[in-house]
Formats: C-alpha cells, sequence, structure tokens
C-alpha cells in the first residue's frame, strides 16, 4: 500500500543543542526544560520539508528516566518545552515517539530491552502503521550511529548529521546514504530526491 513520504527526525543534537551531561561532562540531551534550545536554521528547515509536503515525525530515545537521573515528569517538560520552541517557529510535528526504555535501567518499569529504543526500527514502523506511511519513500535524519540503523532496518534512505557534541555516538562504521552538517543540508538532500 503506497502511503505518504515522512522525514523522521532524531530530536538531541539535530533539533535542539545538547547539554553537557552532570555524571559524564559530555554533551547529552537536556534533562531540564530550562536548558532546551533549538539548533539554529532547524525550525527554518522542517518549515520547508512541510511546504514540500513530507510528513514530520519525531523519533527520540531518553533512557534519563530509566536510568534514574530524572523523572518522567521531567522528560516530558523537556519534550513539551522542545515542541512549544518550534510550535512558536510554525512547526508541528504529525507524530513524534519517544522510546523510555534502557536495558540497564534502575526503574523497574522501564529498565528492559524493546523494540522501541533505536537502533531497533520500531518507532518508525508504529508511526507508519498509524498514518499509513510509505517507508520506502521516507527519511531517517539522526545524528548517531544507532539512527542511521534504525532508518535502514525501517526501509528508510538514511542522513547521518555530523553533529559536533554527538561526535561520541558515531563509530565512523554506520552506511548512512548521505552526510549532512546540520539539519538544514540534510533538508536540501531531502528536498533534491524528489527531484
Amino acid at each position: 500500500m503506497s502511503g505518504a513520504a515522512a522525514a523522521f527526525v532524531d530530536r538531541d543534537g539535530v533539533l535542539n543543542e545538547l547539554v553537557p551531561d552532570p555524571v559524564s561532562g559530555l554533551p547529552e540531551s537536556p534533562l531540564r526544560a530550562a536548558d532546551v534550545a533549538l539548533v539554529p536554521g532547524a525550525a527554518g528547515a522542517l518549515r520547508r520539508l512541510v511546504e514540500a509536503g513530507w510528513r514530520l515525525i519525531g523519533v527520540s530515545n531518553q533512557p534519563a528516566a530509566a536510568k534514574g537521573a530524572v523523572s518522567l515528569a521531567e522528560l516530558v517538560a523537556v519534550q513539551d518545552r522542545v515542541a512549544e520552541l518550534l510550535a512558536g517557529e510554525g512547526v508541528v510535528f504529525d507524530d513524534f515517539q519517544l522510546c523510555l526504555h534502557h536495558p540497564e535501567g534502575v526503574v523497574p518499569d522501564l529498565a528492559r530491552s524493546c523494540e522501541c529504543r533505536k537502533p531497533a526500527p520500531g518507532m518508525l514502523l508504529t508511526a507508519s502503521e498509524r498514518l499509513r506511511l510509505d517507508l520506502s519513500r521516507s527519511w531517517m535524519i539522526g545524528d548517531t550511529d544507532a539512527d542511521v540503523a534504525a532508518g535502514r532496518a525501517a526501509g528508510c534512505a538514511t542522513i547521518l548529521v555530523e553533529y559536533r557534541g554527538s561526535a561520541h555516538k558515531r563509530s565512523g562504521l554506520a552506511e548512512p546514504d548521505h552526510v549532512a552538517g546540520d539539519l538544514a543540508s540534510a533538508t536540501e538532500i531531502v528536498l533534491r530526491s524528489k527531484e
């Protein structure tokens, strides 16, 4: 069955800036709504995709609550702040899925392996079924090896965004279809694919 084409987009390091993790010091997902800041140019890139007819689907691993670093309420507040900032720029996602699980988590309800945590394609497959998307015409845009692997497993074309702060989540072994410096550059690749 043919469906709509979608841009599946990772959140942290693609839509919003990373912040220093309080334990490791490495750039990671913000854990407080007050720390959320959009990556410059991200909202404009998303608007261009929507104007060109792409469905926008967010897919993000968010294991901090599973690991006991923050509460679920705090994670929801961060997600709500990302959505609020994007809405202020005229961007609303068709669907936004978060995987809250982690196999090494300490919170019993969230400590498990699952089919939604990237590199598994579960979030993409769920959105595809719900919104009747055509994965073969869709793209996965993310800044980590796990994003590329999830996109490939779902049957999407893939773009690896080389966000500087997330370099520690890239091995150099992922095989994306394209590489881009940021979401704006990735959007150019997606838009050219329709020509």
